[in-house]
């Protein structure tokens, strides 16, 4: 963390000449449009949505790239310094953002956390518990108690269970006023994944909806007007998600990869196995899924984008179960992108294989 607080120093110190030397270049000097600057995939599409025709939006994070991996360059953060408005997740997910943030012009530069207001959870720090349905009827209404031999599972907020020596947190929610202590780019003091929750996304739009509105108040019309149209998408996805859920043989997934999709199964009240998003699964977990899966005759594993499924293969392998992409929406390949591939289209993908797996 030390060499990279000091390699951040320095591509500041290296920032603030060039920006230095071009005060007047704004980003948008070449344009009237507001400039938005973006780190990830699902803030950048929100921003595109909002902001329509009356905003460039910028995606610091190039297409193909696993999010976890980025560190912004020089450019990046004269980008950054050159915005209208440049939005972030939040500490937890770009741990680097503090340093630029003390550095750029509030005056200038709007800075948005994204994650405002939004329900936060804790880390999945290991994976969910162990599910032993054999021929179980689910019942998926509201409150319906889970009881798996003489196990109860209670998943409202900061309920702690104890399974053989792991602890399974399922609901554990974070003070909305973020402790954001420091970490080493993996070490999370909530997990940061909050967009993969159709009702976080809605959130997120409002946050970015406040912002645009606050820096351009000409055209508060307009965003209100794409915001509103947009959140009522947000709502039939919202639906969607239910109606699996609701008409579901079964209630759990399993997972061959990190799991970053904790606010979704969280909503919608799907148990899911597989190692949490900061580590890979052990070879234990994966000859527990493997078992689980032949004697519960389990259709799919899962896997994550922009990462080798090799895990989710062998297990696909060993099992006949089929491999399908549960995607997390942090980032998309340079053919997606390319293609115009949304937010809502990546959701909405996930909303149907997600139907094969609970069937």
């Amino acid at each position: 963390m030390k060499k990279f607080k000091g390699l951040v120093f320095t591509l500041m110190s290296f920032v603030v000449l060039l920006v230095g030397c071009d005060t007047d270049s704004k980003m948008g000097s070449v344009s009237d449009k507001l400039q938005i600057v973006t780190t990830l995939f699902p803030q950048y599409d929100f921003a595109r949505v909002i902001g329509g025709d009356k905003v460039d939006v910028t995606l610091l994070l190039p297409a193909g790239m696993e999010s976890h991996s980025y560190e912004p360059t020089p450019a990046d953060i004269i980008k950054i310094n050159k915005a209208d408005l440049f939005i972030y997740t939040g500490e937890s997910m770009e741990q680097w953002a503090h340093s630029i943030i003390e550095s750029v012009d509030s005056n200038e530069v709007y800075v948005l956390d994204v994650s405002k207001n939004v329900p936060l959870l804790a880390p999945n720090s290991t994976v969910e518990d162990n599910h032993d349905h054999e021929d179980e009827n689910h019942d998926h209404d509201a409150d319906t108690d889970h009881n798996h031999e003489d196990e109860n599972h209670d998943h409202d907020a900061d309920t702690d269970h104890d399974h053989e020596d792991e602890n399974h947190n399922h609901d554990a929610e974070v003070e909305a006023g973020h402790d954001h202590s420091e970490g080493d780019g993996h070490n999370h003091t909530y997990d940061p994944h909050i967009w993969t929750s159709p009702k976080n996304a809605m959130i997120m739009v409002n946050n970015i909806l406040e912002a645009l509105c606050e820096v351009d108040p000409e055209n508060a019309d307009y965003y209100k007007d794409n915001a509103n149209a947009y959140l009522a998408e947000l709502e039939e996805l919202d639906h969607e998600l239910k109606d699996v859920v609701a008409n579901a043989k079964r209630d759990t997934i399993y997972h061959g990869g990190r799991f970053a999709m904790q606010y979704l199964t969280n909503q919608y009240g799907i148990h899911y196995v597989s190692a949490p998003f900061e580590a890979e699964p052990s070879a234990a977990l994966v000859a527990q899924m493997i078992k689980e899966i032949k004697e519960q005759n389990i259709p799919v594993i899962y896997y994550e984008e922009l990462v080798d499924p090799k895990i989710s293969q062998m297990i696909s392998d060993e099992t006949g179960a089929k491999m399908l992409l549960l995607h997390s929406c942090h980032n998309v390949s340079k053919e997606d992108f390319n293609n115009g591939v949304t937010y809502l289209s990546l959701m909405k993908q996930n909303v149907e294989n997600l139907k094969v797996g609970l069937d």
